[in-house]
């Protein structure tokens, strides 16, 4: 595996364990790469019974049976990694440390004895020393339900005992923190992104999917200020297949005066164009069906 990187290693490994998986209950070539027709077909139907999820066949010829130079979508890592019977792909590249580390405890164990002595030393050190948690984040955009890779997000850590920590989110639209605390508070802010502030306490899980709003005013601001119609347009396109057709879309109106309905291609009007009432624009209730809104309630805030 010379030249190929440890990422690309751990991708075979999960293919690996993905085509053992299936195996279980269906026939199919041993070697996923070499699977075709019928086979990828029912691969599709497998994933999406077991975790509610499935792959193109697109995908499949560019990430299974080509030679991909980098890995795919986090969320399709998570998704096969899920498949395999693990939380993310952040757990399943866990296993893998994990098992190293008992392997290597295990040899260490079989060339020699360790002493009472060195027990209470070790118990002892174990007492003191704080047990430390790491928390894994993955920024998704609430509307397309894609991982934020395109922009990075700018994350600050709250502790109460130390100042603020800054970090960005990595290519994968994710982040590490370890800390000694049960819990991690940070701010997560972009551009184009409505500013967020999330808290998480230590759990069975600690790999977490945050959902981030996109903030049309800024996105559109921009879109407009750089003439940039493809990106414009892209956008009306995605709003387009968000939002159902018949969805009931009203606005509530200031001081208890009543409602005011929207068409939908009326509100998509509205949100991309970068006016005051964009800016001001809160969104506080929708509601999906087959993963397109149905009902979208929002107020424009007064200032």
């Amino acid at each position: 595996m010379l030249g190929i990187s440890k990422e690309m290693v751990m991708f075979q490994r999960l293919l690996e364990q993905v085509t053992a998986k299936f195996l279980e209950n269906h026939r199919a070539n041993p070697n996923i790469s070499l699977w075709k027709g019928q086979e990828i077909i029912d691969f599709q139907e497998d994933l999406r019974q077991q975790v509610q999820g499935s792959i193109s066949e697109k995908w499949f010829y560019t990430y299974i049976k080509g030679n991909p130079e980098k890995l795919p979508r986090i969320d399709i890592l998570n998704l096969l990694s899920n498949y395999v019977g693990q939380a993310s792909w952040y757990a399943f590249n866990e296993q893998y440390t994990d098992k190293k580390a008992i392997m290597a405890k295990g040899a260490k164990l079989r060339w020699g004895i360790m002493t009472l002595a060195v027990v209470g030393v070790a118990l002892a050190i174990f007492a003191v020393v704080p047990k430390k948690n790491t928390f894994h984040f993955c920024f998704i955009d609430k509307d397309n339900k894609e991982a934020i890779t395109d922009t990075r997000i700018d994350v600050i850590v709250l502790d109460q005992e130390e100042s603020p920590s800054y970090q960005k989110s990595d290519s994968l639209g994710c982040f590490s923190y370890t800390t000694t605390e049960d819990h991690i508070r940070f701010i997560a802010q972009s551009p184009y992104y409505k500013t967020d502030t999330i808290y998480k306490s230590v759990s069975g899980n600690k790999h977490h999917q945050v959902h981030l709003r996109t903030d049309d005013y800024a996105l559109m601001l921009h879109y407009y200020g750089s003439n940039n119609v493809k990106d414009w347009r892209k956008r009306r396109r995605e709003l387009e297949k968000l939002i159902a057709q018949d969805a009931v879309i009203f606005e509530i109106l200031p001081h208890q005066i009543g409602v005011e309905l929207y068409e939908k291609d009326e509100f998509i009007n509205k949100l991309t164009t970068p006016t005051k009432s964009l800016q001001q624009l809160q969104v506080i209730e929708t509601q999906y069906r087959n993963e397109q809104i149905v009902m979208l309630k929002f107020k424009i805030e007064e200032q």
